[in-house]
């Protein structure tokens, strides 16, 4: 597993007294503050991230209480716990020397995804299960040791849970075990965290986007495969305009945003898709940054993005074509 292994109650003994660093991937969402935030409970530290936190991580931050360090240098601390974070590039900091990882991505895990963890294997502690989010590597973890789950901690564990399932559209009987798991010693509903991190003016501004890129929907079909793709206003709609697009029967969801001062693009399907073909959309958003020069390409065989500073009608007609033509080149 590591070099010392994933004894949790040694690893407590061993921080203690440590000045430490939680640490998260860049933009960071629910997940990745939740995990960190419990954590931090747990055994005292500063949390932080690069370039900043999502909409509803901010808006946990808020309910929380907590101000996250922004671009934070673990060289400034004596040891880094990286929480929901597979590789170094998703990091945006420089690698640490020596740290703790807490991740769920790993194959079978997320999203039925094809994920490897890159830095489960230079971590010295490492707890890493294909659970649908990171929050949920902690909680149990938590609750196996009897560390208390009080109400902040609860909401923000649920929380990454709860977003990390695409608002429990992608939860399965384990996710609402664990969730349940975490709710009940405080008392806590599904409702109390959904007041923390989607209260009524965010949901109304979700439907609002959602309607608005329904009128960009445009179709293109590649045999019995029906591929939609839209435009959105930001990141922050584009998980909820993927999930009109499939209830509008997308068997592949493409959408576009802009994106700080580029453009992104990123595609969904779902798992009967990559049964009965080769496609690979994480391999796809590789494809379409290198005919574009892209400057980030990240994904799953179930989920691909790509950030490039081409037009945001460019990139989306580029993806969608990619996706296109794999499916033209597959027997299904």
């Amino acid at each position: 597993m590591t070099a010392k292994g994933s004894d949790f109650a040694a690893f407590l003994r061993a921080m203690r007294g440590k000045r430490l660093l939680y640490l998260g991937h860049r933009d960071a969402d629910c997940d990745a503050l939740g995990s960190a935030y419990a954590l931090s409970r747990a055994l005292p530290g500063e949390v932080g991230f690069a370039e900043g936190l999502k909409t509803s991580a901010r808006d946990l931050a808020a309910w929380l209480g907590m101000e996250p360090l922004l671009d934070p240098d673990p060289a400034d601390y004596a040891y880094t716990i990286i929480c929901d974070t597979p590789s170094h590039d998703l990091l945006g900091v420089p690698l640490p020397a020596q740290y703790a990882l807490f991740d769920h991505h790993v194959p079978g895990g997320h999203r039925y995804s094809d994920f490897h963890s890159e830095l489960a294997a230079g971590a010295t502690w490492s707890w890493v299960k294909p659970f649908e989010s990171t929050c949920s590597v902690v909680a149990e973890q938590l609750l196996a040791h009897g560390i208390p789950i009080e109400r902040d901690v609860a909401v923000a564990l649920a929380a990454g849970m709860v977003t990390d399932t695409a608002w429990l559209a992608l939860a399965d009987a384990g996710t609402f075990r664990r969730l349940a798991n975490v709710l009940a010693p405080p008392g806590l509903y599904l409702e109390d965290v959904l007041a923390a991190i989607d209260g009524p003016n965010r949901q109304a501004a979700r439907r609002s986007a959602v309607l608005a890129a329904l009128h960009t929907v445009r179709e293109t079909r590649v045999g019995y495969w029906g591929i939609l793709a839209a435009h959105t206003d930001s990141h922050d709609h584009g998980f909820a305009v993927a999930a009109a697009l499939r209830r509008l029967g997308a068997d592949v969801s493409v959408v576009a945003f802009p994106k700080d001062e580029a453009a992104m693009a990123m595609a969904e399907c779902g798992p009967a898709v990559v049964e009965r073909t080769n496609l690979n959309l994480g391999a796809i958003a590789g494809t379409v940054a290198q005919q574009t020069d892209a400057e980030q390409t990240w994904g799953t065989s179930l989920f691909g993005r790509v950030i490039d500073n081409i037009e945001e009608d460019a990139l989306l007609a580029a993806y969608v074509d990619a996706i296109a033509s794999a499916l033209a080149n597959e027997r299904t």
